[in-house]
C-alpha cells in the first residue's frame, strides 16, 4: 500500500513538472519610454470635395529610439461620408499582408506576416498609406488610426500614458484625425482695384490693403505675385482656414519714376486665381514751381476731459508746389502761446503736426493754430463736477424737502410754546 502511494506521489509530481515544461513562455516585455511613442493620423485634417479621391496616412513617432513591436494597424472610419478602396505598405519593416477592408462597418484591418516581436525604431514611420474616395454627402468625420501591439487576442483600450514595460504588449494607443467632404476652399479678394496718385519727386503714396478671404470650406494655401517692379507686397504667402481672411499690405516706390500713368496686375493663385489691377498716376511738378502750402482745420480729442488729462491737437499742413517746404505751427491756448513745431513738407506731400497738452484748471480753453480754431473743456471733478445731471437735482430736492419739514417742524413747536 505505501508503495501505491509513493508511485502515485512520484507520478503526480511528474506530471506537474511536465505541464509546467509544456506550458509556453510569458511573451517577452516589450521596452517603452512613457510618453515617448505616439501615433498620428497626417493630414491630421483633410478637406475634399464630393466624390475626390484622397490618401491619409497611419504614422508612429518613436523619438526615443526604444524598441517597440508593432503587430497590427487598425482604422474605425465613418463609411457614411468615405469609403476605403485600398491600403498600401509604408514605412514599417514589416511584409505586411493584405488589409482586411469592411466599408459596411467603417475598419480595417492590417496585420503583418513576419513573426512577432519585430521592431520598429524611429520617427515618423508611416505604418500605411489608406486611399479613400469621397462620397457625394457634406460634411465632417472623425477618424480613428488605433496602434495595436501584441499577440492575438489584442486589447482595445485606448491608452495613452505608458509604462516602463508592458507584459505582452497587449495595448494599443489611438490617434483621430479629421476627413470634411463639401465644396473645396476659394479665395476672394476685396477690393477688385487699386489706385494710387503721386506728385512727380514726392514722397510715396501711402499702402493700401487687400482682403484675401477663403469663402468655402477646408484649407487654402494661397501665393500672389505682380508685375511691376515698382510693386511690393506683405505678406505674399499664407493659408487661409474655412471663412478666415488676412490683409495684405500693398506698396508703392516710386523713387527716380517720371510723371505719367503707369498699370500693372497682382495675381493671387490658389484654388483658382484672381487678378487686381493696379493704377499708379504720377502727376507733374515742373522744377522751380514755388511751394504752396496750406492747412487743414484743426483737430482736437477729446473735447472734453479730467482736469491733467491729455488733449491731442493736431492739424496737417499740405505742399501742392513742387519744391520743398517749411512750416512753423504755433500752438495758442487762450491766446498765449502753449508750443510750436516746424515741419518739412516736399513738394506734392502733406505731414500731420501733433501738439499734446493737459490743464490741471476746470474751464473752457481756446485753441488757434494757424488761423484754424476749437475749443476743448476741461470739467470739474468737485461735489457738481461736470454738471448736476439727474441724480444731483434729485439730491437737492431731497434736501430742499428735508429742509421745509424740518422748518414746518420748528414753527409747530413755536407755536404750541406760545
Amino acid at each position: 500500500m505505501i508503495k501505491v502511494w509513493k508511485l502515485l506521489s512520484i507520478s503526480i509530481v511528474l506530471a506537474v513538472c511536465l505541464g509546467l515544461l509544456l506550458v509556453p513562455a510569458a511573451p517577452p516585455q516589450v521596452a517603452l519610454a512613457s510618453g515617448n511613442v505616439t501615433v498620428a493620423i497626417e493630414p491630421a485634417t483633410t478637406s475634399v470635395s464630393p466624390n475626390a479621391s484622397f490618401t491619409i496616412d497611419a504614422v508612429i513617432n518613436n523619438p526615443s529610439g526604444n524598441e517597440v513591436a508593432m503587430h497590427a494597424v487598425r482604422l474605425d472610419f465613418d463609411p457614411t461620408y468615405f469609403t476605403v478602396n485600398s491600403v498600401t505598405k509604408g514605412d514599417f519593416p514589416e511584409d505586411m499582408g493584405a488589409a482586411v477592408i469592411n466599408n459596411t462597418a467603417g475598419t480595417i484591418q492590417y496585420d503583418p506576416k513576419t513573426a512577432l516581436g519585430t521592431s520598429i525604431n524611429g520617427t515618423h514611420l508611416v505604418g500605411a498609406h489608406i486611399n479613400c474616395t469621397a462620397k457625394s454627402l457634406e460634411g465632417a468625420t472623425t477618424v480613428s488610426w488605433v496602434y495595436l501591439m501584441g499577440p492575438p487576442p489584442r486589447l482595445t483600450k485606448v491608452t495613452y500614458a505608458l509604462t516602463d514595460y508592458l507584459e505582452g504588449g497587449n495595448m494599443s494607443l489611438m490617434h483621430s484625425g479629421t476627413v470634411r467632404v463639401g465644396k473645396p476652399p476659394a479665395i476672394s479678394v476685396s477690393p477688385d482695384s487699386l489706385t494710387f496718385d503721386v506728385v512727380e519727386g514726392g514722397e510715396n503714396p501711402p499702402d493700401r490693403t487687400l482682403e484675401l478671404c477663403n469663402s468655402e470650406s477646408g484649407t487654402l494655401d494661397w501665393s500672389l505675385t505682380d508685375t511691376a517692379g515698382w510693386l511690393s507686397e506683405n505678406p505674399t504667402s499664407d493659408s487661409l482656414a474655412e471663412d478666415d481672411c488676412e490683409d495684405v499690405t500693398v506698396s508703392v516706390d516710386v523713387a527716380g519714376m517720371e510723371a505719367g500713368d503707369y498699370s500693372a496686375t497682382i495675381t493671387i493663385t490658389g484654388a483658382g486665381e484672381v487678378r487686381v489691377a493696379v493704377n499708379l498716376h504720377i502727376e507733374s511738378a515742373a522744377p522751380g514751381e514755388p511751394t504752396n502750402l496750406s492747412v487743414s482745420s484743426v483737430s482736437i480729442s477729446p473735447q472734453r476731459v479730467n482736469p491733467g488729462e491729455e488733449v491731442t491737437i493736431s492739424i496737417n499742413v499740405a505742399n501742392t508746389g513742387g519744391e520743398t517746404g517749411s512750416y512753423n505751427a504755433i500752438l495758442y491756448i487762450n491766446g498765449v502761446v502753449e508750443d510750436s513745431q516746424s515741419v518739412s513738407v516736399a513738394g506734392g506731400a502733406s505731414k500731420n503736426v501733433i501738439f499734446t497738452v493737459s490743464k490741471s484748471d476746470a474751464g473752457v480753453y481756446d485753441v488757434s493754430i494757424a488761423g484754424q480754431s476749437g475749443q476743448f473743456t476741461v470739467v470739474s471733478t468737485g461735489w457738481f463736477g461736470g454738471g448736476l445731471g439727474t441724480s444731483g437735482i434729485v439730491a437737492i430736492v431731497v434736501i430742499v424737502i428735508a429742509l421745509i419739514v424740518a422748518l414746518v417742524f420748528v414753527l409747530r413747536r413755536t407755536r404750541r410754546a406760545v
